[in-house]
């Protein structure tokens, strides 16, 4: 059978041409009428076309489930049988039909493509038990990878499982599983490498409580070598004598200067009653005059003498005072520092330059307040290459925050900082605090497109469009769904990169990093696959496309299999219903709790309970025109609850209009619509300004054109009612924009008077103009009312 007869059937299948699929398989039955890949075809061709009167048992189950008959050891067969498994949510059977195979016609091939698929399911309990059977293969001494090398990919699989999937362990695999894992490892002594070292090292330290003496005594005789940085933190994690700590520490200070290391070295010094001067001189003599050596004569202070002295302090500050990195790491001695004699060294420090200053304000001794510190030192924007950064960020953010944090951000507040902001950008374009910033306070006023200007400014790249770019696609269906715009191809684009290319490969790079016994790096990149399959971004990004698919009448059916096959992966991953945040909060400054948002950032208020509903309410959505129900929806919406009332998570969770929503659809799916009619005339009023108001006009106009779609409302009333409610929407939708406007302009032309025109005047700033807002704005009502 041909691979271009092949690729034709599925091809077939996707086209949903049942018919012409039936036929070739019948053509092929002629020919071929004892393989087992054409029935395993024609089975997945029935599976396919109809998979609600699908009879698993019958059908497939009795054959190749968990208790079936057949085993094969044909690989594509199995590829096949491994995806329609897999498609029908059945986990365990997708690999047992490999184990099977591999009991009865044992091979190399078989074993390999079984820890294959187990990777690619991440499955660490079927990746083990794959590597004890390909073990038994290779012991060619030819070959790069030799059954010794199976060995410590077993125990690395087996540390994974314990870390990662730890539900996945009866009682029996808990007690059986380690044993297994060090006495195979302990039969290939004396290692060969540091990573096969490392490979132990995690056995002992994750799979049992009381090797600490085995880690020290596989990692000592590598001291006087170059140690790796893995080994390192083994090994003064599970050093318990205070004499080996000493001396272990004194080796690898001698070859890399680490702060950790200096620490252990003044603890272990103390703890043997060694002189204070003595350690000084050590640590000196060891590593020499160094930032790290410097800072580490506080915790010297304090392990001796339980207070920080003016000397240490002052041995630090004389060198790092006008630093970038002082005001870090002197915060980590806050509680233990005397704060009126840490003024007086640090304000007796010279020169006092624009560093110095803002180092002193971030630590609460500058005596002026930032607008003074900024008038002073501002002048040094104009010296500084265009190209770096300066740290008077810091006091224009203080300025930023008294105005739109610390106070309710009033349009006048906000405004006002955008002011500050954009004409601190012109000095200092490099700045990547002020203009994360400036981004977040345009989203907040709902002006995507001028946000998304200074967003290309960031020039973000893979990963980061998992950590950063929350702060532009936050809510993008219902703040700026224009298509054509670039805010959108761009984000597709990057999406598909990271996701659907970067994502996928992870398994391949995972084999690849094994196969180079590169055995340290196997644990984060197990974590790291883990972490894109359930990051809260991909999760936000794809339910934001399936309503925007409502709002502008697209095609669902691609983004409805992407949502399934992601609520696979998670499936596997374990764990499901608990996304991880990857987005980066830092970024918007150490004092933001993404637990209690401010109000000006509100649009960011998206956390697990949000991604659930959100899921919830699709499949509902999914649901509602077959007038169906599904326990596996009901149980999901029951765990996100946790308990908890629905009305009272609904509250804690979801906007105004997002509310309202949910609940209509809600009351269509429980109650066949009992409540339309009134949720329909009592709907929250659309917010006047902020991004709320596009939100609001976009999350009722979308869930009044998906009801307007819906074949299952019959009452002629109601659908009429949801016809003159989308036309009353529409009708608003040009006032509700120009009363905002004419709001923007008269704040605007108010930020040159009175106190707001005192403050950019001592900036030396001019206030934001008006046209810049207005133009945003009728970009975004364009493609409001275009809809």
């Amino acid at each position: 059978m041909s691979d271009r007869l092949e690729e034709e059937i599925f091809q077939l299948i996707e086209k949903t041409n049942f018919k012409a699929c039936n036929t070739k398989i019948s053509d092929w039955k002629k020919k071929y009428p004892n393989s087992t890949y054409i029935w395993t075809l024609e089975t997945y061709v029935k599976y396919r076309q109809s998979p609600n009167k699908f009879n698993y048992d019958s059908s497939l189950g009795q054959f190749f489930g968990l208790q079936g008959t057949q085993i094969t050891s044909d690989l594509r067969s199995l590829k096949l049988l491994h995806n329609m498994f897999l498609e029908m949510q059945k986990y365990d059977e997708a690999l047992h039909i490999y184990e099977k195979a591999n009991f009865k016609y044992p091979s190399f091939e078989v074993a390999y493509e079984w820890f294959c698929k187990s990777l690619d399911d991440g499955n660490f309990k079927m990746m083990a038990r794959a590597c004890q059977q390909m073990a038994k293969w290779n012991n060619d001494m030819s070959q790069s990878i030799r059954s010794r090398d199976y060995k410590f990919w077993y125990a690395m699989c087996i540390v994974a499982l314990f870390k990662f999937q730890r539900n996945k362990i009866s009682t029996a695999e808990e007690k059986l599983l380690p044993q297994l894992a060090f006495r195979s490892l302990e039969s290939e002594k004396p290692f060969k490498s540091t990573q096969e070292i490392i490979v132990y090292c995690y056995v002992c330290q994750e799979l049992f409580r009381d090797k600490s003496q085995e880690i020290v005594d596989a990692i000592w005789p590598q001291l006087n070598q170059s140690l790796d940085l893995y080994c390192k933190n083994f090994l003064i994690k599970h050093i318990n004598d205070d004499g080996k700590m000493l001396e272990a520490c004194k080796s690898m200070l001698s070859r890399i200067d680490d702060y950790e290391l200096l620490c252990k070295l003044t603890e272990a010094a103390h703890n043997l009653s060694w002189n204070k001067t003595d350690v000084i001189q050590l640590v000196d003599s060891l590593v020499g005059d160094s930032r790290n050596t410097r800072l580490c004569r506080l915790e010297i202070d304090l392990k001796f003498d339980r207070k920080i002295d003016r000397e240490s302090l002052t041995y630090y500050l004389s060198k790092y005072h006008n630093k970038p990195c002082c005001s870090h790491d002197l915060s980590h001695f806050k509680d233990q520092l005397d704060r009126q004699m840490a003024k007086e060294v640090f304000t007796s420090c010279e020169p006092s330059d624009v560093i110095h200053d803002t180092n002193s304000f971030k630590l609460g001794f500058l005596s002026t307040d930032s607008i003074t510190a900024f008038q002073r030192h501002k002048f040094t924007l104009s010296n500084q290459v265009k190209t770096d950064y300066s740290t008077l960020s810091s006091l224009i953010m203080d300025m930023v925050q008294d105005l739109v944090i610390k106070k309710e951000p009033t349009l006048n507040n906000v405004l006002l900082a955008l002011s500050i902001l954009e004409n601190y950008q012109i000095e200092d374009p490099f700045n990547y605090e002020t203009s994360v910033w400036i981004i977040t306070l345009y989203m907040h006023l709902g002006l995507v497109p001028a946000a998304y200007a200074r967003y290309l400014d960031l020039n973000l790249k893979n990963l980061q469009n998992d950590s950063v770019n929350f702060i532009l696609y936050s809510r993008f269906a219902t703040l700026f769904p224009q298509k054509e715009h670039d805010y959108l191809k761009r984000f597709r684009l990057d999406n598909y990169k990271l996701y659907s290319i970067s994502g996928h490969r992870l398994p391949q790079f995972i084999h690849i990093a094994m196969e180079r016994k590169a055995y340290s790096k196997l644990l984060g990149m197990f974590e790291f696959k883990a972490r894109m399959v359930k990051s809260s971004m991909k999760w936000m990004n794809l339910l934001e496309e399936l309503q925007l698919a409502r709002l502008c009448n697209g095609k669902r059916n691609a983004l409805w299999s992407q949502l399934t096959r992601s609520q696979r992966e998670m499936e596997l991953v374990g764990n499901y219903k608990k996304f991880s945040d990857n987005r980066d909060w830092n970024i918007l400054g150490t004092n933001i709790n993404p637990e209690s948002l401010p109000s000006a950032l509100k649009y960011l208020d998206i956390n697990q309970d949000y991604i659930s509903l959100k899921i919830v309410l699709e499949y509902i959505i999914e649901l509602v025109p077959s007038a169906q129900q599904d326990s596996r929806v009901d149980e999901f919406l029951n765990t996100t609850l946790n308990g908890r009332a629905l009305e009272t998570t609904l509250h804690a969770s979801l906007s105004p209009a997002e509310i309202w929503t949910f609940k209509i659809f809600y009351d269509l799916y429980k109650n066949n619509g009992a409540q339309l009619n009134d949720l329909l005339n009592n709907s929250e009023p659309i917010t006047s300004s902020s991004w709320r108001l596009t939100h609001d006009y976009l999350t009722k106009l979308s869930t009044l054109k998906t009801l307007d779609n819906f074949k299952r409302i019959k009452n002629t009333q109601q659908k009429q009612l949801i016809k003159n409610q989308i036309h009353q929407l529409r009708e608003q939708c040009d006032q509700l924009y120009q009363d905002y406007s004419n709001q923007l302009v008269k704040t605007c032309g108010e930020l040159s008077k009175g106190s707001n025109g005192a403050l950019l005047n001592k900036l030396g700033y001019v206030p934001l103009s008006s046209s810049g807002v207005q133009s945003a704005l009728l970009t975004v009502l364009k493609t409001a009312r275009n809809l």
